[in-house]
């Protein structure tokens, strides 16, 4: 064989063994940070039934299984704005009140990385700082009361979606959250807090009073009336029933084997951050009809909330975007607990418990494709894990919004 024969061999042998790795790299990052789909998902994937039912004038309209927040304005004529000084007439209308989409939140096993927006990273580099691998691949941070043992860590991105508005599929004055459009609002890799127990702890001194075992009694009393069909309990602002305590607002949770419930709990704790550092307001109650209202403790009742990745919860289906034929393969460590099912036509909305004992879950595709902030994982998605996806998640926020539906007077600004 001539030399430069062999040379083109060599040449081609060390490329090829160049390029296996190169393609299982690609896979694993396809695999931390996927597609989400999200667009792709507005259509079949939002739970539309959720506007409903609708509360004009202080009649319930239109049914629909969302049911109205306690603490709802519940009256019938409104009176917003008029100045004596400025010579202008008050707004005077009905009160009306719905749900509406109106924030993405997701909650990503590597910092930076957002599903949202096509499995992109929102830094240069999605590896710095000190960071390692848990057990769901949820990043631990590095703070001192921090522990990897049984724990789950993810990080979180606050999305302004006021889908209604950006669809423009109603236009009613004085009756939006204040966004216009998609912006990136919140997210925990910039917070010092996010990762650290005791700056947390600085930053929210009052988790003394609430990170305690009296604290773990309001939220098993709340995750209890909740399974029979409650809704949340504003006045324990402290927790999220089923899902635990909102304090501290950290990251890292002690739910190492369930991926669905820490991340809601993250998602919350990121929602509670939100309105401590003024980002988010009230947009529920009778002083919210001439505009929403700042507010430092989380009402909880004004939102929804509906898993859009990996599974849609209108179907209880893998979301779109997933190629599980592609991904990753699982590792040991990676495989679903023993109570996770795989949802087919024969055990959709089922899950398997130890010992054999079934929970039914509630029906989807009559429109309780939503659930209440604290709703246990087992009534709504506790399916819902994809090990494939990396261990990420996305979450459409639903918020109840009252307003004065001017008739006579100003139409101008109300709030």
């Amino acid at each position: 064989m001539p030399l430069r024969t062999w040379i083109a061999a060599g040449l081609t042998a060390i490329s090829l063994a160049l390029s296996v790795p190169a393609l299982a790299s690609s896979a694993q990052v396809a695999t931390m940070c996927p597609d989400a789909g999200v667009f792709n998902e507005l259509i079949g994937g939002v739970c539309w039934s959720a506007l409903f039912p609708l509360r004009i004038a202080g009649s319930t309209w239109f049914g629909g299984n969302s049911g109205v927040p306690n603490g709802a304005a519940s009256g019938a004529v409104c009176e917003c704005g008029g100045s004596w000084k400025h010579l202008t007439l008050p707004t005077v209308g009905v009160q009306i009140g719905y749900w509406q989409p109106t924030m993405l939140i997701e909650a990503v096993s590597h910092p930076f990385c957002s599903p949202v927006l096509g499995g992109v990273s929102l830094s240069p580099s999605s590896t710095t700082g000190n960071q390692w691998t848990g057990s769901w691949g949820g990043n631990i941070g590095t703070g001192t009361s921090t522990s990897q043992h049984n724990s789950t860590f993810f990080n979180v991105q606050l999305w302004t979606f006021p889908l209604i508005t950006m669809m423009q599929l109603a236009n009613i004055p004085d009756c939006n959250t204040g966004y216009s459009g998609m912006n990136l609002m919140l997210m925990s890799e910039v917070f010092p807090t996010w990762n650290n127990d005791l700056l947390s702890f600085l930053a929210s001194p009052e988790e003394l009073l609430y990170d305690n075992p009296i604290g773990l009694i309001g939220s098993a009393e709340e995750c209890a009336q909740e399974s029979v069909g409650a809704q949340p309990i504003d006045n324990e602002y402290w927790t999220a029933g089923c899902w635990g305590l909102l304090y501290p607002m950290v990251g890292s949770n002690l739910d190492g084997n369930d991926p669905i419930q820490a991340s809601s709990m993250d998602v919350s704790r990121m929602i509670a951050m939100g309105f401590r550092l003024g980002f988010l307001e009230r947009t529920m109650g009778n002083s919210t009809l001439c505009g929403p209202r700042r507010t430092y403790v989380l009402p909880k009742a004004q939102f929804r909330f509906q898993i859009l990745f990996p599974n849609d919860e209108t179907n209880q289906e893998p979301n779109a975007s997933i190629n599980l034929g592609n991904a990753q393969q699982p590792s040991a460590q990676s495989i679903p607990p023993a109570n996770y099912v795989t949802p087919s036509a024969s055990n959709q909305g089922t899950v398997a418990q130890p010992g054999g004992v079934n929970i039914q879950a509630p029906p989807t595709q009559s429109g309780e494709c939503t659930h209440w902030m604290g709703q246990s994982p087992f009534q709504w998605g506790e399916w819902d894990s994809q090990p494939a996806t990396g261990g990420n998640y996305v979450y459409l926020v639903w918020q109840w919004t009252n307003c004065c539906l001017g008739i006579i007077g100003n139409q101008g600004p109300t709030g």
